[in-house]
């Protein structure tokens, strides 16, 4: 498919900004994030393992996330991981509980983490399906 210079350029910029941007605001929050969460509510939890059992910086990087969409989105699913974390968890509601800056920074990790995915799931699309040399 053969497109002009100048929409390629555009759709370089725009990918390759959504993707760099998405991706250090995400890498320069998680750790933000893991000293403001992981570390007060592994705390607050001591079964925290059976909320994603890996090992080391993995299962920290992931319960990380899962606190941030806990605040985030406040209503836990009901497949088998967040039924474990309710069950480890007793319920306990983390929206309410949580100050306004934990908020804040949930959401935002989460939208990084979402432009992030959707920026590098489009550009592949583009340039490996579709055929586009961008």
């Amino acid at each position: 498919m053969e497109i002009s210079p100048e929409i390629k350029e555009w759709l370089t910029l725009i990918f390759g900004f959504g993707f760099g941007i998405g991706g250090f605001v995400a890498i320069i929050l998680l750790p933000v994030m893991y000293f403001r969460l992981t570390r007060k509510y592994d705390a607050m939890f001591p079964e925290y393992d059976r909320i994603i059992p890996l090992p080391l910086m993995m299962g920290a990087v992931i319960r990380t996330s899962l606190y941030a969409y806990f605040i985030a989105f406040k209503n836990l699913r009901k497949h088998k991981r967040h039924r474990i974390a309710y069950e480890v968890t007793n319920g306990y509601d983390f929206r309410a509980n949580a100050p306004l800056l934990d908020i804040i920074l949930s959401y935002l990790i989460s939208f990084s983490s979402l432009i992030f995915v959707v920026s590098g799931f489009t550009f592949y699309i583009l340039t490996e399906i579709f055929g586009i040399d961008l």
